[in-house]
């Protein structure tokens, strides 16, 4: 291994000279994140240059990426009556101003696409500097970059740059730095006007772009500086081998905030629809028609579905709540965790589509003088957050999307519809559901939470979980035949399509989605997937696995009024398993997290199973170019974290602790194999989560 000698750099001093004795048998001088080789520093003996190093900040010691250096060259007089390069170059002070009203800049003239990262960048170009292709092809161009841009550079991942072979004495050493554009801490317009309090004047198409403006001053995204600097000779002793370096930093005038991006899509049943026949319970009143799908004439089976705007509650960890709290399980959520406020992030949303922009709030880091990252404390004065913890609930407002079924069967009984609230993420052992009496296992359920990463994509998950009834004793629905342990019946089962017959070949299956149309196998919903093939009776189905983008919010019936008729039971298990209870069915006191109350209408833990999911802008755009709203892995290669069967912890089950009906298996089928296979669904109708990403040139 060669040896190197490290040069130490004090980054908060902007502007001064270093000299350095520069040892024998070196083979490499670090400087900052930079290096150079001894074969360079020796070969330029006795040359009269300088080097110029430096580094952009933000935040108080966050170097800042992909911000463009250079050292100004006024334009000389012998091309001043050249109108071909006067054209390109006519800056005779960085404040000149070319034919299109544009002062001196290195920003990029056009966006180019980017085959490492499948994007174009930047989404928005607003400067004068040419492309590549352009110096390559036109002779003139390559004139005026060989001789006013041979000495500019772009920063590094540390926000460190080196100019090699600089003229010494005075010099302009120009910035031009785009914070859209700057990798993992680029803003967007959106978190510009939430979060830095820019006003939405200066932003068009919903906050979406910026204004354009050929005053480039006049930009919120641009920043543009010059600093007047006397370059010293890199060589300043050859007798005793001093090497001397001139350091030029530069500040921003941003403060950069860290953000990540939680999409995805929400349906929930038709207007008419919800598991609850009333047409049977008008005759017989047996709790098994909790189990089945009202059969509207116009609508069999739950075959339509509805969209609307999605109502969310996100909550978070503060900063002063440590990980080791969090992980330790030694937190209470009801008190430690908060609400974030609306006006604290970025919301879109659109049919049905949702677009979080989320600001980090822990784990706050800076950039060492050697350019490695180091995490500071949370109050530290600078610096940049980079992580979030927390849950979020997502509820479609009934106000927003109406549930108006609300039918009286006679005998003073009456069936109501009700809609799941899903909490993201929730998961439990069968049994071990959050409850109304505040045990071990409702603490655990606040307690779940996801950690997020700023510069990253999330989008949610959701267990489809399944519960089919098959018996038609109404005698035998009583408190002698439930478990209240587990919250299921005797004679019920968990994810299993293959239960589906001629007779009943969905209804009975609460939860279960059904993909076709009528009979017809071929009219798939909107390339909804599917796992569960019964076409010889007409039906392809999806239930005991995971859909990844989007989630269902089911609706079930709740007797109420007169239900001693069916022997105390307010709803269906697939809810909850307090029978008699109408706890979960109405508004309640009940604490969800930091203070926040009502568990009305929240889906049990144990059996809706729920989670976020991480993914990736090249994924995302893979997605996009196989132009279809349901789709499974075998159709696409992706290299996100997605949930699937393989991934499958603690499934729904009776009593056995195996995967009972089937969950994550083949067709469901309790003897099957692990399904290998993952699903995705971008959303129903006119949603689309992933083209709404793209809308938002958040793609």
């Amino acid at each position: 291994m060669g040896n190197s000698q490290v040069i130490k750099i004090n980054n908060t001093i902007d502007n001064k000279h270093i000299i350095v004795k520069l040892e024998q048998n070196v083979d490499t001088l670090e400087i900052m994140s930079l290096n150079l080789n001894s074969k360079d520093i020796y070969n330029s003996f006795n040359s009269d240059y300088g080097v110029i190093i430096g580094r952009v900040i933000a935040n108080n010691n966050i170097g800042v990426p992909n911000a463009k250096i250079s050292i100004f060259i006024p334009l000389n007089e012998n091309d001043v009556n050249n109108s071909d390069i006067v054209s390109i170059y006519p800056y005779e002070t960085p404040r000149t101003k070319n034919n299109y009203g544009k002062r001196y800049n290195l920003l990029p003239r056009v966006s180019e696409y980017e085959p490492e990262s499948n994007e174009i960048k930047p989404k928005q170009p607003f400067g004068s500097f040419p492309t590549k292709e352009e110096v390559l092809t036109n002779t003139t161009y390559l004139e005026v970059y060989e001789k006013y841009y041979k000495f500019t550079t772009v920063t590094n991942n540390s926000g460190d740059y080196m100019i090699f072979g600089v003229p010494v004495g005075t010099q302009t050493v120009h910035m031009s730095c785009d914070i859209t554009d700057i990798g993992e801490y680029s803003m967007t317009p959106a978190t510009m006007v939430t979060n830095l309090g820019y006003s939405p004047n200066l932003f068009t198409d919903n906050l979406t772009k910026i204004k354009p403006s050929n005053d480039l001053t006049d930009l919120p995204n641009i920043d543009l500086q010059e600093v007047s600097v006397d370059v010293i000779p890199f060589w300043g002793d050859t007798k005793n081998f001093e090497i001397g370096i001139t350091q030029v930093n530069f500040r921003i005038k941003a403060t950069l905030i860290s953000t990540f991006i939680l999409f995805g899509s929400v349906f929930t049943d038709g207007e008419d629809e919800m598991w609850t026949s009333g047409e049977d319970y008008t005759n017989n009143r047996k709790p098994i028609e909790l189990y089945i799908a009202r059969n509207n004439i116009n609508t069999p089976y739950l075959g339509t579905k509805r969209i609307g705007n999605i109502t969310e509650k996100i909550f978070y960890y503060p900063p002063e709540i440590s990980d080791d709290e969090i992980t330790g399980g030694t937190t209470n959520p009801i008190e430690d965790m908060r609400l974030l406020d609306s006006s604290e992030y970025s919301v879109f949303k659109r049919d049905g589509d949702f677009v979080f922009l989320i600001p980090c709030n822990r784990k706050k880091i800076i950039t060492l003088d050697n350019g490695d990252k180091k995490e500071v404390p949370y109050d530290y004065n600078g610096g940049i957050f980079t992580e979030f913890r927390g849950f979020v609930i997502l509820e479609y407002d009934v106000s927003d999307v109406n549930l108006n079924i609300n039918t009286n069967i006679g005998s003073k009984t009456h069936i109501k519809a009700i809609r799941y609230k899903l909490k993201i993420p929730q998961s439990a052992v069968i049994g071990q559901t959050f409850n109304k009496d505040d045990d071990v296992y409702t603490m655990d359920w606040r307690k779940q939470n996801y950690k997020f990463e700023y510069n990253n994509m999330y989008s949610i998950a959701k267990f489809i979980g399944t519960v089919h009834d098959n018996n038609d004793d109404d005698s035998d629905f009583s408190n002698s035949k439930g478990h209240i342990i587990d919250g299921f019946y005797d004679f019920e089962n968990l994810n299993n399509g293959s239960i589906a017959d001629n007779h009943h070949p969905l209804t009975r299956n609460v939860g279960m989605i059904k993909v076709n149309t009528g009979d017809d196998t071929a009219a798939i919903i909107d390339d909804f997937p599917h796992n569960i093939d019964k076409s010889s009776i007409g039906d392809l189905m999806f239930g005991g696995n995971w859909i990844n983008f989007s989630i269902h919010l089911s609706q079930i019936g709740f007797l109420y009024d007169g239900y001693a008729y069916v022997k105390d039971l307010r709803g269906n298990t697939n809810f909850t398993y307090n029978f008699k209870d109408h706890h979960f069915f109405q508004s309640n006191t009940q604490i969800i997290a930091g203070g926040i109350p009502d568990t009305k209408w929240l889906a049990r833990s144990d059996l809706h199973f729920t989670n976020f999911i991480k993914t990736n802008k090249t994924d995302l755009n893979k997605i996009l170019d196989l132009n279809k709203k349901g789709f499974t892995s075998d159709e696409i290669s992706l290299d996100g974290e997605y949930m699937n069967g393989i991934s499958i912890e603690n499934v729904p089950h009776k009593t056995d602790n195996t995967r009972a009906g089937g969950a994550g298996l083949i067709n469901t089928n309790p003897n099957g194999a692990v399904d290998q296979k993952t699903y995705f669904f971008r959303g129903l109708g006119n949603a689309d989560c992933i083209g709404f990403l793209k809308e938002l040139k958040l793609l």
